[in-house]
């Protein structure tokens, strides 16, 4: 199994992958603690997992922790990788679990003094009528659960099943979640372009990076 520090490396370098090589065939490998194997494993799945983390905490140093603790869990648990879903799904639920031990746990308080932060800004900083607001302080100041299940959505492009399984919920809550979590969302960025611009809810756009805030249930 790798280590922290050889994960460390391993991010470090251009991964080598494997494309003959089928998923089924990997995680079989990685199973027999294959390093090759666990190395490919990485090389494909990295950047995703990391990605969501960074978005979830704000913090590269936390993101890049998080993104080795999911791996060394992950391939001492490969064992219990059942197939039913992808291996990405799978590694996105580690990492989930993980953000939010972060974000609830013993550095609560840091992690929420840096949304505060974000808040703050997003509060009292100017911009022109001409830019768009940059979402990530908006996402800042939502609670954990969600802003990770827009990530997953929106970020991601996970459907409702894979964002089920990655969350440990069923379809129907990561419908309402999300809707819930759209409309937190939009609530605060029409609150900051409004007091930013003077503008009312209806001069607020619709759909802000690719996050459309308007979308309703969906089933995928």
């Amino acid at each position: 199994m790798l280590t922290g520090v050889a994960l460390l490396a391993e991010s470090r370098i251009t991964p080598h992958r494997e494309p003959g090589v089928t998923e089924r065939e990997l995680i079989q490998r990685c199973r027999d603690r294959d390093r090759e194997a666990q190395r490919e494993a990485y090389a494909r799945t990295c950047r995703q997992i990391y990605r969501l983390l960074i978005r979830m905490t704000g913090n590269e140093d936390d993101a890049l922790d998080l993104t080795q603790e999911t791996y060394v869990r992950a391939f001492s648990r490969i064992h219990e990788f059942d197939g039913r879903s992808t291996l990405a799904t799978w590694l996105y639920r580690i990492a989930f679990n993980q953000a939010l031990q972060l974000l609830r746990g013993a550095d609560k308080t840091k992690s929420k003094l840096r949304l505060l932060a974000a808040e703050d800004r997003a509060e009292s900083s100017e911009i022109s009528h001409t830019t768009r607001l940059d979402v990530n302080d908006a996402l800042a100041t939502l609670k954990p659960a969600d802003r990770a299940i827009l990530l997953l959505r929106y970020q991601e492009g996970l459907d409702y099943r894979a964002i089920a399984e990655t969350m440990g919920s069923t379809m129907g809550t990561v419908a309402s979640r999300l809707n819930r979590a759209r409309s937190r969302l939009r609530e605060l960025l029409q609150k900051s372009y409004e007091f930013r611009e003077g503008t009312t809810a209806a001069d607020h756009p619709k759909n802000v990076r690719g996050v459309s805030v308007k979308e309703g249930p969906q089933a995928d």
